[in-house]
């Protein structure tokens, strides 16, 4: 059900069966408060758990670690639920209601209806990977010729899971639109997405997304 190996010399690493029992699990290590763990770090289906090895024994901790319940499969119970504004005019937005059999509306419907769990963070810091999308929209392969630029904000799916680029980079998702919010402040620290949130989208018209773009420069 889990294992745990030493990750090294002061870090343990639990690998679970899926990524909604890693957030359980992640979650009810850090309800548990241990003197000594510095951090409890959320991945796919695993936990990264770092320590003082001056204040908690490595071994110890090891042992406390593989007494710890893997928790009922069951909605991820440790995040907060983010609310995510989108302007839905994504290049590919057409493309995947193509591809998909879908009216563009549809498409919106359908992502903008669905709570996703955040599985992780990366590539690029604040990007999260969030699923599962509905079934009507898995499955799309990234793009055979990623993009050079993708904007700031850009909200895209590929695969099972749906993404926001938090800053310009190059990219090879399918782009269905784009948030004002900003999601990451490196200078003071701010994320505004982490591992164990939800995410749910709701679309907003242009007006909107050009006020608040002003209110998050």
């Amino acid at each position: 059900m889990i294992s745990i190996e030493p990750l090294g010399d002061r870090a343990y690493l639990a690998h679970l069966p899926d990524e909604r029992l890693a957030a359980g699990w992640a979650g009810g290590l850090r309800r548990l408060g241990w003197e000594g763990v510095t951090d409890v770090v959320l991945a796919y289906r695993s936990v990264a758990v770092f320590a003082d090895p001056d204040r908690l024994d490595l071994e110890e901790l090891g042992a406390r670690l593989r007494m710890v319940e893997v928790p009922a499969s069951g909605p991820i119970a440790s995040g907060r639920l983010v609310e995510v504004p989108v302007r839905y005019d994504g290049e590919d937005l057409q493309e995947v209601a193509d591809r998909t059999g879908l009216t563009p509306e549809a498409v919106i419907a359908m992502h903008s209806g669905t709570t996703y769990d955040v599985f992780a963070i990366g590539f690029l810091p604040g990007f999260p990977y969030a699923g599962y999308l509905p079934d009507r929209l898995s499955g799309l392969a990234r793009r055979e010729s990623p993009r050079v630029r993708v904007p700031a904000g850009s909200v895209a799916i590929a695969g099972r899971q749906t993404g926001i680029y938090p800053g310009e980079s190059p990219g090879g998702w399918h782009l269905l639109g784009r948030t004002p919010i900003r999601l990451v402040d490196l200078e003071a620290g701010v994320f505004t997405i982490r591992a164990g949130d939800w995410i749910r989208f709701h679309p907003i018209p242009t007006e909107t997304f050009e006020v608040r773009l002003h209110d998050h420069p």
